[in-house]
Protein backbone atom coordinates (compact mmCIF):
# COMPACT_ATOMS: atom_id res chain seq x y z
CA UNK A 1 0.00 0.00 0.00
CA UNK A 2 1.48 3.37 -0.99
CA UNK A 3 1.69 6.47 1.20
CA UNK A 4 -1.26 8.24 -0.46
CA UNK A 5 -3.57 5.28 0.06
CA UNK A 6 -2.48 5.08 3.70
CA UNK A 7 -3.42 8.73 4.17
CA UNK A 8 -6.82 8.16 2.61
CA UNK A 9 -7.51 5.18 4.86
CA UNK A 10 -6.43 7.17 7.91
CA UNK A 11 -8.79 9.97 6.88
CA UNK A 12 -11.69 7.55 6.47
CA UNK A 13 -10.93 6.00 9.85
CA UNK A 14 -10.84 9.44 11.49
CA UNK A 15 -14.20 10.32 9.94
CA UNK A 16 -15.65 7.10 11.33
CA UNK A 17 -14.32 7.96 14.81
CA UNK A 18 -15.92 11.39 14.61
CA UNK A 19 -19.29 9.92 13.69
CA UNK A 20 -19.36 7.56 16.68
CA UNK A 21 -19.91 10.20 19.42
CA UNK A 22 -21.96 12.37 17.09
CA UNK A 23 -24.38 9.55 16.21
CA UNK A 24 -24.60 8.50 19.84
CA UNK A 25 -25.72 11.98 20.88
CA UNK A 26 -27.99 12.35 17.88
CA UNK A 27 -29.68 9.01 18.54
CA UNK A 28 -30.48 10.05 22.10
CA UNK A 29 -31.53 13.62 21.12
CA UNK A 30 -28.95 15.23 23.37
CA UNK A 31 -25.76 17.24 23.23
CA UNK A 32 -22.49 15.41 23.25
CA UNK A 33 -20.83 14.94 26.61
CA UNK A 34 -17.50 16.57 27.37
CA UNK A 35 -15.71 13.29 26.64
CA UNK A 36 -17.62 12.83 23.39
CA UNK A 37 -16.89 16.42 22.35
CA UNK A 38 -13.20 15.94 23.01
CA UNK A 39 -13.16 12.75 20.95
CA UNK A 40 -15.13 14.37 18.13
CA UNK A 41 -12.94 17.47 18.00
CA UNK A 42 -9.77 15.39 17.99
CA UNK A 43 -11.05 13.17 15.17
CA UNK A 44 -12.18 16.11 13.02
CA UNK A 45 -8.86 17.90 13.59
CA UNK A 46 -7.16 14.79 12.25
CA UNK A 47 -9.53 14.72 9.25
CA UNK A 48 -8.67 18.31 8.36
CA UNK A 49 -4.96 17.69 8.81
CA UNK A 50 -5.08 14.55 6.67
CA UNK A 51 -7.07 16.33 3.95
CA UNK A 52 -4.19 18.80 3.62
CA UNK A 53 -1.61 15.99 3.65
CA UNK A 54 -3.55 14.13 0.94
CA UNK A 55 -3.56 17.17 -1.33
CA UNK A 56 0.18 17.58 -0.76
CA UNK A 57 0.84 13.89 -1.41
CA UNK A 58 -1.22 13.96 -4.63
CA UNK A 59 0.75 16.95 -5.86
CA UNK A 60 4.08 15.35 -4.97
CA UNK A 61 3.05 12.12 -6.66
CA UNK A 62 2.34 14.01 -9.86
CA UNK A 63 5.63 15.87 -9.65
CA UNK A 64 7.55 12.66 -8.92
CA UNK A 65 5.92 10.96 -11.91
CA UNK A 66 6.89 13.83 -14.18
CA UNK A 67 10.49 13.77 -12.93
CA UNK A 68 10.72 9.99 -13.19
CA UNK A 69 10.00 9.97 -16.93
CA UNK A 70 10.53 6.56 -18.48
CA UNK A 71 12.61 4.86 -15.81
CA UNK A 72 11.25 5.37 -12.31
CA UNK A 73 8.21 3.82 -10.58
CA UNK A 74 4.92 5.70 -10.99
CA UNK A 75 2.03 5.54 -8.49
CA UNK A 76 3.61 2.61 -6.66
CA UNK A 77 4.08 0.59 -9.85
CA UNK A 78 7.47 -0.78 -10.77
CA UNK A 79 9.22 0.28 -13.95
CA UNK A 80 7.76 -2.53 -16.08
CA UNK A 81 4.24 -1.84 -14.85
CA UNK A 82 4.67 1.88 -15.51
CA UNK A 83 5.90 1.08 -19.03
CA UNK A 84 2.89 -1.12 -19.69
CA UNK A 85 0.43 1.48 -18.39
CA UNK A 86 1.97 4.15 -20.60
CA UNK A 87 0.97 2.01 -23.60
CA UNK A 88 -2.72 2.22 -22.69
CA UNK A 89 -4.66 3.72 -25.59
CA UNK A 90 -8.16 5.12 -25.27
CA UNK A 91 -8.35 5.36 -29.04
CA UNK A 92 -7.62 1.64 -29.32
CA UNK A 93 -10.45 0.93 -26.85
CA UNK A 94 -12.92 3.00 -28.87
CA UNK A 95 -11.86 1.39 -32.14
CA UNK A 96 -12.25 -2.10 -30.66
CA UNK A 97 -15.72 -1.33 -29.37
CA UNK A 98 -16.78 0.34 -32.59
CA UNK A 99 -15.63 -2.64 -34.65
CA UNK A 100 -16.83 -5.31 -32.23
CA UNK A 101 -13.30 -6.62 -31.62
CA UNK A 102 -12.34 -8.00 -28.19
CA UNK A 103 -9.92 -6.08 -25.99
CA UNK A 104 -6.45 -7.42 -25.44
CA UNK A 105 -3.22 -6.42 -23.75
CA UNK A 106 -3.08 -3.64 -21.16
CA UNK A 107 -6.52 -2.36 -22.20
CA UNK A 108 -8.09 -5.70 -21.25
CA UNK A 109 -6.21 -5.80 -17.93
CA UNK A 110 -7.36 -2.29 -17.00
CA UNK A 111 -10.94 -3.16 -17.92
CA UNK A 112 -10.86 -6.11 -15.57
CA UNK A 113 -9.55 -3.93 -12.76
CA UNK A 114 -12.29 -1.36 -13.42
CA UNK A 115 -14.91 -4.13 -13.20
CA UNK A 116 -13.54 -5.14 -9.81
CA UNK A 117 -13.68 -1.51 -8.61
CA UNK A 118 -17.28 -1.18 -9.78
CA UNK A 119 -18.31 -4.34 -7.94
CA UNK A 120 -16.87 -2.93 -4.71
CA UNK A 121 -19.33 -0.04 -5.17
CA UNK A 122 -22.24 -2.34 -5.98
CA UNK A 123 -22.23 -1.20 -9.62
CA UNK A 124 -21.76 -2.84 -13.00
CA UNK A 125 -19.57 -1.83 -15.95
CA UNK A 126 -21.77 -1.87 -19.05
CA UNK A 127 -19.08 -1.04 -21.59
CA UNK A 128 -15.31 -0.89 -21.13
CA UNK A 129 -14.04 0.25 -17.75
CA UNK A 130 -11.15 2.58 -17.00
CA UNK A 131 -9.91 2.11 -13.42
CA UNK A 132 -9.13 4.86 -10.96
CA UNK A 133 -5.36 4.52 -11.39
CA UNK A 134 -5.61 5.70 -15.00
CA UNK A 135 -7.49 8.85 -13.99
CA UNK A 136 -4.77 10.18 -11.74
CA UNK A 137 -1.43 8.70 -12.87
CA UNK A 138 0.83 10.25 -15.47
CA UNK A 139 2.00 8.60 -18.67
CA UNK A 140 4.39 9.48 -21.48
CA UNK A 141 2.31 8.76 -24.59
CA UNK A 142 1.15 10.45 -27.80
CA UNK A 143 3.98 12.84 -28.51
CA UNK A 144 6.07 11.01 -31.12
CA UNK A 145 5.60 11.65 -34.87
CA UNK A 146 4.05 8.27 -35.74
CA UNK A 147 1.47 5.98 -34.19
CA UNK A 148 0.67 2.31 -34.91
CA UNK A 149 -2.35 1.53 -37.09
CA UNK A 150 -4.13 -0.27 -34.23
CA UNK A 151 -4.20 2.97 -32.22
CA UNK A 152 -1.66 1.93 -29.60
CA UNK A 153 -0.05 4.91 -27.92
CA UNK A 154 3.61 5.50 -28.67
CA UNK A 155 6.30 6.33 -26.12
CA UNK A 156 7.66 9.79 -25.51
CA UNK A 157 10.13 11.49 -23.23
CA UNK A 158 9.10 15.08 -22.55
CA UNK A 159 5.30 15.35 -22.38
CA UNK A 160 3.67 13.84 -19.30
CA UNK A 161 -0.11 13.43 -19.38
CA UNK A 162 -2.74 11.50 -17.47
CA UNK A 163 -5.06 9.10 -19.26
CA UNK A 164 -8.04 11.25 -18.33
CA UNK A 165 -7.36 13.85 -15.64
CA UNK A 166 -10.51 15.02 -13.84
CA UNK A 167 -8.67 17.53 -11.67
CA UNK A 168 -6.45 19.39 -14.12
CA UNK A 169 -5.50 22.98 -13.30
CA UNK A 170 -7.88 24.17 -16.04
CA UNK A 171 -10.65 23.45 -13.54
CA UNK A 172 -11.59 26.78 -11.94
CA UNK A 173 -12.61 25.00 -8.73
CA UNK A 174 -9.25 23.25 -8.54
CA UNK A 175 -7.50 26.59 -9.06
CA UNK A 176 -9.50 28.17 -6.22
CA UNK A 177 -8.52 25.37 -3.83
CA UNK A 178 -11.51 23.00 -3.80
CA UNK A 179 -10.76 19.70 -2.04
CA UNK A 180 -10.72 16.72 -4.42
CA UNK A 181 -11.24 13.31 -2.81
CA UNK A 182 -10.46 10.30 -5.02
CA UNK A 183 -10.49 6.56 -4.52
CA UNK A 184 -13.62 6.71 -2.34
CA UNK A 185 -15.53 3.58 -1.37
CA UNK A 186 -19.07 3.67 0.04
CA UNK A 187 -20.79 6.65 1.64
CA UNK A 188 -18.49 9.19 3.32
CA UNK A 189 -19.86 10.88 6.45
CA UNK A 190 -18.88 14.53 6.94
CA UNK A 191 -20.29 15.75 10.28
CA UNK A 192 -19.89 19.46 11.00
CA UNK A 193 -20.54 21.78 13.94
CA UNK A 194 -23.43 24.13 13.13
CA UNK A 195 -23.54 25.81 16.55
CA UNK A 196 -20.51 25.77 18.79
CA UNK A 197 -20.03 25.94 22.54
CA UNK A 198 -20.24 29.38 24.18
CA UNK A 199 -18.18 30.21 27.24
CA UNK A 200 -19.17 32.88 29.81
CA UNK A 201 -17.56 34.43 32.88
CA UNK A 202 -19.08 33.54 36.25
CA UNK A 203 -18.36 34.17 39.88
CA UNK A 204 -16.19 31.87 41.98
CA UNK A 205 -18.99 29.46 42.94
CA UNK A 206 -21.63 30.31 40.31
CA UNK A 207 -22.90 27.59 38.01
CA UNK A 208 -21.61 27.81 34.44
CA UNK A 209 -24.14 28.14 31.62
CA UNK A 210 -24.69 25.04 29.52
CA UNK A 211 -23.71 25.31 25.86
CA UNK A 212 -26.20 24.15 23.28
CA UNK A 213 -23.97 22.57 20.67
CA UNK A 214 -25.62 21.54 17.44
CA UNK A 215 -24.24 19.24 14.78
CA UNK A 216 -25.17 18.63 11.18
CA UNK A 217 -24.53 15.19 9.76
CA UNK A 218 -23.88 15.39 6.02
CA UNK A 219 -22.55 12.68 3.79
CA UNK A 220 -21.15 12.19 0.34
CA UNK A 221 -22.62 9.40 -1.72
CA UNK A 222 -21.85 8.32 -5.30
CA UNK A 223 -24.06 9.88 -7.98
CA UNK A 224 -23.91 8.48 -11.50
CA UNK A 225 -22.89 11.07 -14.06
CA UNK A 226 -22.97 10.43 -17.77
CA UNK A 227 -21.81 12.38 -20.78
CA UNK A 228 -20.88 11.70 -24.38
CA UNK A 229 -18.96 13.04 -27.34
CA UNK A 230 -19.63 12.46 -31.03
CA UNK A 231 -16.81 11.57 -33.40
CA UNK A 232 -16.74 10.54 -37.04
CA UNK A 233 -15.43 7.15 -38.08
CA UNK A 234 -12.97 8.99 -40.27
CA UNK A 235 -11.63 10.78 -37.19
CA UNK A 236 -11.16 7.46 -35.36
CA UNK A 237 -9.41 5.93 -38.36
CA UNK A 238 -6.65 8.55 -38.36
CA UNK A 239 -3.23 7.71 -36.97
CA UNK A 240 -2.01 11.22 -36.20
CA UNK A 241 -0.33 11.29 -32.77
CA UNK A 242 -2.60 14.14 -31.69
CA UNK A 243 -5.84 12.21 -32.24
CA UNK A 244 -5.74 10.33 -28.92
CA UNK A 245 -4.84 13.49 -27.05
CA UNK A 246 -7.79 15.27 -28.64
CA UNK A 247 -10.11 12.38 -27.74
CA UNK A 248 -8.95 12.35 -24.12
CA UNK A 249 -9.19 16.14 -23.82
CA UNK A 250 -12.71 16.07 -25.22
CA UNK A 251 -13.83 13.64 -22.53
CA UNK A 252 -11.96 15.52 -19.80
CA UNK A 253 -13.61 18.79 -20.75
CA UNK A 254 -17.07 17.26 -20.78
CA UNK A 255 -16.68 15.66 -17.35
CA UNK A 256 -15.00 18.66 -15.71
CA UNK A 257 -17.60 21.08 -17.08
CA UNK A 258 -20.50 19.04 -15.72
CA UNK A 259 -18.83 18.59 -12.34
CA UNK A 260 -18.26 22.31 -12.06
CA UNK A 261 -21.79 23.13 -13.16
CA UNK A 262 -23.39 21.02 -10.44
CA UNK A 263 -20.86 22.08 -7.80
CA UNK A 264 -21.78 25.71 -8.48
CA UNK A 265 -25.48 25.56 -9.35
CA UNK A 266 -26.77 21.97 -9.09
CA UNK A 267 -30.41 21.78 -8.04
CA UNK A 268 -30.18 18.63 -5.90
CA UNK A 269 -32.97 16.94 -7.88
CA UNK A 270 -33.01 13.75 -9.97
CA UNK A 271 -29.71 12.42 -8.60
CA UNK A 272 -27.96 15.75 -9.20
CA UNK A 273 -25.82 17.01 -6.30
CA UNK A 274 -26.72 20.33 -4.69
CA UNK A 275 -24.58 23.26 -5.82
CA UNK A 276 -23.26 26.04 -3.59
CA UNK A 277 -25.73 28.64 -4.90
CA UNK A 278 -28.69 26.46 -3.92
CA UNK A 279 -27.70 25.73 -0.31
CA UNK A 280 -30.30 27.32 1.94
CA UNK A 281 -27.73 28.17 4.61
CA UNK A 282 -25.00 29.91 2.60
CA UNK A 283 -24.63 33.61 3.32
CA UNK A 284 -26.31 36.01 0.89
CA UNK A 285 -25.92 39.68 0.03
CA UNK A 286 -29.06 41.29 -1.43
CA UNK A 287 -28.47 44.48 -3.42
CA UNK A 288 -31.98 45.80 -4.07
CA UNK A 289 -35.49 45.23 -5.35
CA UNK A 290 -34.26 45.27 -8.94
CA UNK A 291 -30.63 44.39 -8.28
CA UNK A 292 -27.75 46.83 -8.52
CA UNK A 293 -24.46 47.38 -10.30
CA UNK A 294 -21.40 46.12 -8.39
CA UNK A 295 -19.17 48.62 -6.61
CA UNK A 296 -16.36 48.40 -4.07
CA UNK A 297 -18.87 48.25 -1.20
CA UNK A 298 -20.41 45.15 -2.80
CA UNK A 299 -17.09 43.33 -2.68
CA UNK A 300 -16.24 44.46 0.85
CA UNK A 301 -19.65 43.47 2.22
CA UNK A 302 -19.53 40.07 0.50
CA UNK A 303 -16.15 39.36 2.07
CA UNK A 304 -17.31 40.62 5.47
CA UNK A 305 -20.19 38.13 5.53
CA UNK A 306 -17.74 35.22 5.37
CA UNK A 307 -15.04 36.78 7.53
CA UNK A 308 -17.64 37.40 10.24
CA UNK A 309 -18.08 33.65 10.71
CA UNK A 310 -14.65 33.30 12.41
CA UNK A 311 -13.60 30.52 10.07
CA UNK A 312 -10.04 29.64 9.09
CA UNK A 313 -10.50 30.80 5.45
CA UNK A 314 -7.61 28.76 4.07
CA UNK A 315 -8.41 29.21 0.35
CA UNK A 316 -10.49 32.36 -0.06
CA UNK A 317 -11.38 33.67 -3.48
CA UNK A 318 -14.04 34.85 -5.92
CA UNK A 319 -15.91 32.95 -8.61
CA UNK A 320 -17.67 35.07 -11.23
CA UNK A 321 -18.98 34.82 -14.79
CA UNK A 322 -17.75 36.61 -17.91
CA UNK A 323 -20.47 39.30 -17.74
CA UNK A 324 -19.45 40.22 -14.19
CA UNK A 325 -15.78 40.27 -15.18
CA UNK A 326 -16.54 42.67 -18.04
CA UNK A 327 -18.58 44.91 -15.74
CA UNK A 328 -15.91 45.00 -13.01
CA UNK A 329 -13.19 45.86 -15.54
CA UNK A 330 -15.26 48.83 -16.72
CA UNK A 331 -16.28 50.07 -13.26
CA UNK A 332 -14.00 52.61 -11.56
CA UNK A 333 -13.21 52.33 -7.87
CA UNK A 334 -13.72 56.09 -7.56
CA UNK A 335 -13.44 59.18 -9.68
CA UNK A 336 -9.90 60.12 -8.69
CA UNK A 337 -7.68 57.05 -8.52
CA UNK A 338 -8.03 55.86 -12.11
CA UNK A 339 -8.32 52.29 -10.82
CA UNK A 340 -11.03 49.81 -11.76
CA UNK A 341 -12.68 47.22 -9.53
CA UNK A 342 -10.88 44.48 -11.46
CA UNK A 343 -7.44 45.43 -12.75
CA UNK A 344 -6.13 41.95 -13.63
CA UNK A 345 -7.45 38.59 -14.77
CA UNK A 346 -6.30 36.77 -11.61
CA UNK A 347 -7.17 39.04 -8.68
CA UNK A 348 -10.26 40.83 -7.35
CA UNK A 349 -10.06 43.14 -4.34
CA UNK A 350 -6.90 41.39 -3.16
CA UNK A 351 -8.22 37.83 -3.52
CA UNK A 352 -7.78 35.21 -6.30
CA UNK A 353 -10.58 35.17 -8.85
CA UNK A 354 -11.69 32.60 -11.42
CA UNK A 355 -14.15 33.09 -14.26
CA UNK A 356 -16.57 30.51 -15.67
CA UNK A 357 -19.78 30.47 -17.66
CA UNK A 358 -21.13 28.01 -15.07
CA UNK A 359 -21.88 30.92 -12.73
CA UNK A 360 -25.46 31.93 -13.63
CA UNK A 361 -26.33 35.05 -15.59
CA UNK A 362 -29.49 36.26 -17.30
CA UNK A 363 -31.33 36.17 -13.96
CA UNK A 364 -34.35 38.40 -13.40
CA UNK A 365 -35.67 40.23 -10.34
CA UNK A 366 -38.36 42.80 -9.56
CA UNK A 367 -39.69 45.03 -12.30
CA UNK A 368 -36.40 45.55 -14.14
CA UNK A 369 -35.96 44.04 -17.58
CA UNK A 370 -32.19 43.93 -17.09
CA UNK A 371 -30.47 40.58 -16.72
CA UNK A 372 -28.61 39.91 -13.49
CA UNK A 373 -25.60 37.77 -12.58
CA UNK A 374 -24.41 35.82 -9.55
CA UNK A 375 -21.00 35.89 -7.85
CA UNK A 376 -19.55 33.81 -4.99
CA UNK A 377 -16.88 34.60 -2.41
CA UNK A 378 -15.72 31.94 0.01
CA UNK A 379 -13.21 29.49 1.39
CA UNK A 380 -13.06 26.97 -1.44
CA UNK A 381 -11.26 24.34 0.62
CA UNK A 382 -14.69 23.75 2.17
CA UNK A 383 -16.02 22.52 -1.19
CA UNK A 384 -15.47 18.76 -1.39
CA UNK A 385 -15.54 16.97 -4.76
CA UNK A 386 -15.51 13.20 -4.42
CA UNK A 387 -14.92 10.47 -6.99
CA UNK A 388 -15.73 6.77 -6.71
CA UNK A 389 -14.01 4.27 -9.02
CA UNK A 390 -13.10 4.98 -12.63
CA UNK A 391 -14.99 5.41 -15.91
CA UNK A 392 -17.40 3.20 -17.84
CA UNK A 393 -17.15 3.76 -21.62
CA UNK A 394 -19.70 2.60 -24.17
CA UNK A 395 -19.51 3.18 -27.93
CA UNK A 396 -22.71 3.49 -29.96
CA UNK A 397 -21.86 2.81 -33.62
CA UNK A 398 -25.45 2.15 -34.72
CA UNK A 399 -27.58 5.27 -34.09
CA UNK A 400 -25.54 7.58 -36.34
CA UNK A 401 -24.14 4.94 -38.68
CA UNK A 402 -25.70 6.59 -41.75
CA UNK A 403 -23.84 9.81 -40.94
CA UNK A 404 -20.56 7.93 -40.45
CA UNK A 405 -20.41 8.89 -36.80
CA UNK A 406 -20.17 7.11 -33.44
CA UNK A 407 -21.14 8.29 -29.97
CA UNK A 408 -18.65 7.71 -27.16
CA UNK A 409 -20.56 7.56 -23.88
CA UNK A 410 -18.90 7.69 -20.48
CA UNK A 411 -20.29 7.18 -16.99
CA UNK A 412 -18.63 7.88 -13.67
CA UNK A 413 -19.57 8.42 -10.01
CA UNK A 414 -19.12 11.73 -8.20
CA UNK A 415 -20.58 13.90 -5.48
CA UNK A 416 -20.02 17.46 -4.28
CA UNK A 417 -20.57 18.86 -0.80
CA UNK A 418 -20.15 22.22 0.88
CA UNK A 419 -18.72 20.93 4.16
CA UNK A 420 -19.28 24.32 5.81
CA UNK A 421 -21.92 26.30 3.84
CA UNK A 422 -21.32 29.48 5.82
CA UNK A 423 -17.82 29.57 4.40
CA UNK A 424 -19.48 30.93 1.23
CA UNK A 425 -21.35 34.14 0.50
CA UNK A 426 -23.24 34.79 -2.73
CA UNK A 427 -24.84 37.73 -4.43
CA UNK A 428 -27.44 36.87 -7.05
CA UNK A 429 -28.61 40.26 -8.29
CA UNK A 430 -25.58 41.91 -9.85
CA UNK A 431 -26.56 44.27 -12.66
CA UNK A 432 -23.89 43.50 -15.25
CA UNK A 433 -25.38 44.73 -18.52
Amino acid sequence: MNYLQQLRERRDAALARAKTPFNAAKGESRSMTAEETTAYDAAMAEVRSLATQILQAEEQERLDAEAAGNTQPINNHNTQEARDLSNYSLLKVVRSMSGGAPLDGIEREMHQQAVAEARSLGQDVNGVGIPQMLLSRRDNSITQPTQPEDGSAVRAVDTVRPIIDLARPKSVLRALGATFLTGLVGDIGVPSLSQGAKSTFKGEIETLDKSNQKFKDAKMTPHRMGTWVRRSKQFLAQTSPGIELLLRSDLEKSVVQELERVAINGDGQDNEPLGILNYSDILQLVLGANGAAPDRDTLVLLEALVEGQNLALDSSGYLINVATKAKLKRTKVDEGSGLFLMNSNTELNGYPVQVTTNVPRDLSKGTSNSKLSSAIFGDWSQLLIGQWGGLDITVDNITLAKQGQVEIIIQTFHDVLAAQPKAFAAVKDLLTE
